[in-house]
């Protein structure tokens, strides 16, 4: 655990000085202050720390191991029958404990650090209002109901609505509304200066304000088909693949992300086993930092190279989420048998 704090509080490091270097010419031009530079790189924080501890967790094990080595520890846990695959169960062990931490970072300090970061380079020193966002012709279907919109909000807010709603395994509709305005979010919408018409009863009922059932949230209309979207937490994700679905969406890239969100979380065991199978070939600490260094470039390229093969359906989405943990730890678990067969 020290020397995992401080590989990653040195990753960290160098993160944020990357980043400060590229952005500070607008923060500076903005004449933000440096109370809200540490807010925006504070709400970073999280966020960072999730993306680059698979790679800080396998460095921290190399090095433990090679110091273990170095100092015959290994051989004594050898020489009392303690076998390499012991000591990588210990380490899976301590994976658990990692690999729950990045799933917290990940998908709660991390969204919302993200997304309040995001408002921040936005509103405060990009000064754009992202309240004001607007989209032309927007529809949509949920609980039966089919919604469309002419200019909507980020806000919720919409001009011109024209609905209908058919009940489940009917063809009939059963009501027609026409309003001037809507207001949405998650707590529920509501039509505005409309009426509604009822084909069966050729009746028709002029309203100021009609509650619908529907909690479509605006702001996935401006998020969808960009990245914004999958960087929702797993839970608020998986809601959003079933709405998109029951829409007619593909939602392919999508599952394919929400798998990942547990497989990136889950790579910190791989990476206990692939450390314990490097030093067990050498212990030697600057090949096996270098070896380490390697497999971290590998196990991101086959999770990019997954996900592109994934949104394309080429591969199922677990599949495509899953396969590099697999292939990794197949590796790392051969190496390892083969080491304690030899001894």
């Amino acid at each position: 655990a020290r020397l995992l704090l401080l590989i990653m509080g040195l990753g960290v490091g160098l993160y944020l000085l990357t980043e400060l270097v590229e952005r500070v010419d607008i923060f500076i031009g903005a004449g933000s202050d440096i109370s809200l530079v540490f807010q925006y790189f504070g709400a970073r924080l999280p966020g960072i720390v999730a993306q680059i501890l698979p790679a800080v967790f396998l460095l921290a094990t190399v090095i433990t191991l090679c110091l273990m080595g170095s100092s015959r520890e290994l051989t004594a846990l050898h020489a009392g029958g303690i076998s390499f695959f012991a000591i990588a169960g210990m380490l899976v062990f301590c994976g658990v404990f990692w690999g729950g931490v990045q799933f917290a970072c990940a998908q709660f300090i991390g969204v919302q650090g993200s997304a309040y970061a995001d408002q921040i380079w936005q509103e405060q020193v990009r000064k754009r209002d992202l309240s004001h966002r607007e989209l032309e012709n927007v529809w949509f279907k949920e609980n039966g109901w089919t919604i469309a919109v002419d200019k909507l909000r980020a806000d919720g807010r919409g001009r011109g609505v024209f609905a209908f709603h058919m009940p489940e395994g009917s063809t009939n509709i059963d009501i027609l509304v026409q309003a001037s305005s809507v207001k949405g979010g998650k707590q529920g919408w509501e039509f505005l200066e409309g009426e509604s018409v009822y084909p069966e009863t050729y009746t028709q009922k002029a309203f100021k304000k009609m509650p619908v059932p529907v909690y479509q949230v605006p702001e996935l209309f401006f998020a969808a088909g960009t990245a914004s979207i999958q960087q929702q937490p797993i839970w608020q994700l998986g809601e959003t693949i079933q709405k998109l679905r029951s829409a007619g969406s593909n939602v392919e890239g999508l599952r394919t992300v929400w798998h990942e969100k547990i497989a990136y979380a889950c790579s910190l065991m791989v990476m206990a086993l692939l450390g314990a199978a490097l030093v067990s070939w050498n212990s030697n600490i600057y090949i096996a930092v270098f070896f380490s260094l390697a497999g971290t470039f590998i196990l991101y390229s086959l999770t990019i190279f997954g996900e592109s093969l994934g949104q394309r359906g080429i591969l199922p989405p677990m599949v495509a989420a899953w396969a590099p943990d697999a292939l990794l730890a197949i590796f790392a678990l051969s190496r390892l048998y083969i080491t304690s067969i030899r001894r």
